[in-house]
């Protein structure tokens, strides 16, 4: 009987052994299709004609249907966007995205109320969905109820603490509600708990709003050391120093910004308005 029980336990972990691996083995292999869809996607233009050629061949794929979405969306065309919209979430209802964009939608179309119904259907059928939280406290900050917009992403931010949204559009809620202070210490919890870079651009940003100029200097000078691969923490903190006075330092960072992302066009422009000189001598550069 023991030899019995032993050989039964054995051949249970055995097939549960199978299962785990072919459903792994079944989530890489989507994984694999959606990026190589998503890759050829890109190659063709994300056209409305490309796009449901190739979703008659994969009629659930996830990135395909969104897209199918935005097609529609980004042309103003409602009824469409809509329609696709209904069809994503009839195929994919367990995809986030497919509710996300259902109600990407129906707020474009105006129809905010019913965007509202249907993203309480969609915390209901997931409520331990991170996107899904993070629309509940959105939706909070569209209706400016900044004390339940900021309890909401204070659910987000105890369930999932690497997320920076927790931290940021908390911090958003408080400043609406006059709480500085209060802000400006949960963003730098934020900054301490993730590595997102919008945590940095946010403390830099709250510390502007305040009118601490010296303090944004100094914030945006730890962005960059912190992420020297975002241009935005040169721009922003050349603005800074230009307000406070000190221009040269500003025409030096844009210059500097210019050498370090020279494919940006935001940092060109900012170099031909700062240093319309310099930037005229720079080839490709008007």
């Amino acid at each position: 009987m023991l030899v019995l029980a032993v050989a039964l336990a054995a051949a249970l972990i055995w097939a549960a052994f199978l299962f785990f691996t072919m459903r792994r083995l079944d989530h890489t292999a989507e994984r694999e299709r959606e990026d190589n869809l998503a890759f050829e996607l890109r190659a063709a233009a994300w056209s409305d004609r490309h796009v449901g050629s190739l979703l008659a061949r994969n009629p659930r794929s996830p990135t395909l249907l969104r897209q199918h979405v935005s097609n529609a969306a980004d042309r103003s065309d409602w009824p469409e966007a809509l329609r696709r919209a209904e069809l994503f979430v009839a195929r994919a209802p367990r995809s986030p995205h497919a509710w996300l964009a259902h109600i990407d939608v129906l707020h474009r179309a105006g129809r905010a109320e019913d965007a509202a119904a249907l993203l309480r259907q969609a915390l209901r059928r997931m409520p331990r969905q991170p996107d899904i939280q993070a629309a509940w406290g959105q939706e909070a900050m569209r209706q400016k109820d900044w004390a339940e917009a900021a309890r909401r992403y204070g659910r987000l931010r105890r369930r999932w603490p690497e997320r920076p949204d927790g931290y940021e559009q908390a911090a958003n809620a408080l400043l609406e509600e006059g709480r500085p202070n209060e802000a400006d210490a949960l963003i730098a919890e934020g900054m301490r708990r993730t590595k997102h870079w919008p945590l940095w651009h946010a403390a830099a940003k709250l510390a502007e709003n305040v009118g601490d100029l010296e303090e944004a200097i100094r914030r945006w000078e730890a962005m960059r050391a912190d992420h020297p691969a975002v241009s935005v923490g040169f721009l922003r903190g050349a603005e800074a120093l230009a307000q406070a006075g000190r221009g040269e330092a500003a025409t030096a960072l844009v210059l500097q910004a210019r050498d370090f992302f020279p494919g940006d066009k935001a940092v060109a422009d900012a170099a031909a308005r700062l240093a319309p000189a310099e930037a005229s001598a720079q080839p490709g550069v008007v």
